[in-house]
C-alpha cells in the first residue's frame, strides 16, 4: 500500500516536469542566439507537440519593455506573429507560453540579437569649380575704339578766340553808339523848337 502510494505520489509531482520535458521548441525563426544583420519580419516558434489555441508569446527589449507584434496565429504546432516595427539593434528576448495537447501549460524563452550596419551618412559631393569660360572676340566685329578725347584748347587759342570775338562785336557797339547819338540830338531839336514857340 505505501508502495502505491509513493507511486502515486511520484507520477503526481513528476507530471509537469513530463510535460515540460516532452514540450518544447524544435525550431524557430529568428533561431535561439541567432545574431540577425537585419529586422526579422516575424517571430515563428515551432513545438515537438501540437500546442492549443490559446498559446502565447512575447517579444521583449533588452529593458524589458514589450515590443507590439501582429496577431499570434496558432496551426498545429507552429505559432508565429509579425514584428509590426522595425528592431534596432541589440539584444531581444522571446517569451513564450504554450498549452500543450496533454491540457499542460509550458512556458520557456530564448534570445537573439539584431546588429544591422549603421547607414553611414552620405557625403554631398562638392560642385567641382567651374571654369570660367572667355569667350574670344568675334573675328568679324571689329573691336570698339574709344573716341579719343579732343585735346584741351591751350591758352593762347582762348585768348586769340576772345579777341576776334570783340573785333566782332566792335562794330555793334558804334551802331549802338550812334544810333543813341541821333536819338538824343533829335530829342534836343525838337525840345528846342517847342521852346522857340
Amino acid at each position: 500500500m505505501k508502495r502505491i502510494l509513493l507511486i502515486c505520489l511520484a507520477v503526481f509531482f513528476l507530471l509537469p516536469s513530463m510535460a515540460s520535458a516532452h514540450s518544447k521548441v524544435s525550431e524557430s525563426t529568428p533561431a535561439k542566439d541567432e545574431t540577425l544583420t537585419a529586422s526579422p519580419a516575424e517571430i515563428s516558434l515551432t513545438f515537438n507537440t501540437g500546442i492549443e489555441k490559446l498559446s502565447q508569446f512575447k517579444l521583449l527589449d533588452e529593458s524589458g519593455e514589450q515590443i507590439p507584434t501582429g496577431d499570434i496565429s496558432v496551426k498545429n504546432s507552429t505559432m508565429n506573429g509579425a514584428v509590426t516595427e522595425p528592431l534596432k539593434n541589440g539584444v531581444y528576448t522571446v517569451k513564450w507560453t504554450i498549452i500543450g495537447a496533454d491540457g499542460h501549460a509550458v512556458d520557456g524563452e530564448y534570445a537573439f540579437t539584431v546588429k544591422a550596419a549603421e547607414e553611414s551618412p552620405v557625403e554631398s559631393a562638392s560642385p567641382s569649380p567651374t571654369a570660367e569660360v572667355t569667350e574670344a572676340p568675334d573675328a568679324g566685329v571689329s573691336p570698339d575704339v574709344s573716341e579719343e578725347p579732343a585735346p584741351a584748347a591751350s591758352a593762347e587759342d582762348t585768348a586769340a578766340d576772345t579777341d576776334t570775338t570783340a573785333s566782332e562785336n566792335q562794330p555793334v557797339n558804334t551802331m549802338i553808339w550812334i544810333i543813341a547819338g541821333a536819338v538824343v540830338i533829335a530829342a534836343v531839336v525838337i525840345l528846342a523848337r517847342r521852346n522857340r514857340k
